[in-house]
């Protein structure tokens, strides 16, 4: 069986002993490395995680399916307090049947055939070039700053340099930051040897086949954005153990040009809209068709381009 046909039951319903000899055949055929194999559970699901390197990036097993993507907002069940929030954002804002809204801002319910593949765990931004700790620029960096770095464990400089520290202070990651277009990005990724999501692709990588609104059911808190809170479902690897959907401002690029998944750039947020609509950017099928368009325009401008790296399986 080619590995592109391997679904989620069969993958789980394999031996521990043949999950290994499948993971390790896999890497060997795309020239990675296996990190590990562990069962792991999401919002009560549970699942065989298989992790791979690929020269200090990891990737995660999602296997294959026949889901339904999109959302239909018939099946929403709002809580009281979702109802209230919404109440008064409609009011203040003039929107439309809360029902209603929903179905606009996320995408169409539709059958997809995903194949398995391997997706990034952490999302992937092109600005960034990666530099070793002994780097000229990064000596010179950490020369030049001296005490300042104390107890800094994240340093910008001006110059484009973003350079993490340890508490002893030893420099253990260090980039290089430098503007590039969604063009530029996308080649970039290909020169690798790697693609971005397609618009399914990131919907199943980030709802794993979960039909609630969010990954981990329908309900959000009623009091904060999703950036109020530190720790929550939103803030956990999901079940296929991806970081994914966790923060509104770090929205992700598609190879649908005018679609970005899992956030809007935090503009309902800095709006001040309700907390409904703050935790709606982070549903699985959630689009906002307005910023898409607007950031794939001339117009748009972003400070980065993050998006999901795939390595397709033979």
């Amino acid at each position: 069986m080619p590995y592109a046909d391997l679904s989620f039951e069969q993958w789980n319903d394999l031996s521990d002993g043949a999950a290994r000899r499948m993971a390790q055949d896999i890497a060997d055929r795309h020239d990675l490395t296996v990190v590990g194999l562990e069962n792991t559970a999401y919002v009560g699901r549970s699942h065989r995680m298989a992790l791979f390197d690929r020269d200090g990036m990891r990737f995660a097993l999602v296997p294959g399916g026949q889901p339904t993507l999109g959302y239909d907002a018939a099946r929403f069940q709002p809580v009281p307090d979702q109802v209230a929030s919404y109440a008064d954002s409609a009011g203040e804002c003039g929107l439309p049947p809360l029902a209603e809204y929903v179905d606009a801002m996320t995408s169409p319910v539709r059958s997809a055939e995903m194949p398995a593949m391997l997706i990034a765990v952490e999302a992937f931004d092109p600005c960034e070039i990666p530099l070793a700790p002994d780097d000229p620029r990064v000596r010179e960096l950490v020369a030049s700053v001296g005490s300042r770095l104390g107890g800094v464990s994240t340093f910008h400089s001006a110059g484009g340099l973003k350079v993490e520290f340890d508490q002893t202070g030893q420099v253990v990651r260090a980039r290089a930051i430098r503007e590039v277009s969604y063009d530029e990005g996308m080649a970039g990724l290909e020169s690798i040897g790697l693609r971005t999501t397609t618009v399914d692709d990131w919907e199943w990588a980030c709802g794993a086949g979960a039909t609630t609104l969010f990954r981990w059911g329908d309900d959000c808190p009623n009091d904060g954005y999703p950036f109020d809170y530190k720790t929550g479902p939103h803030r956990q690897k999901n079940l296929w153990g991806l970081a994914i959907g966790q923060d509104p401002y770090k929205y992700e690029t598609t190879t649908a040009r005018t679609i970005v998944c899992g956030g809007d750039g935090g503009s309902t947020t800095c709006g001040g809209s309700g907390f409904l609509l703050g935790w709606l950017t982070l549903a699985t099928a959630y689009r906002d068709k307005e910023f898409g368009q607007w950031l794939a325009s001339d117009d748009g401008c972003a400070d980065g381009i993050l998006t999901r790296p795939v390595i397709e399986l033979s």
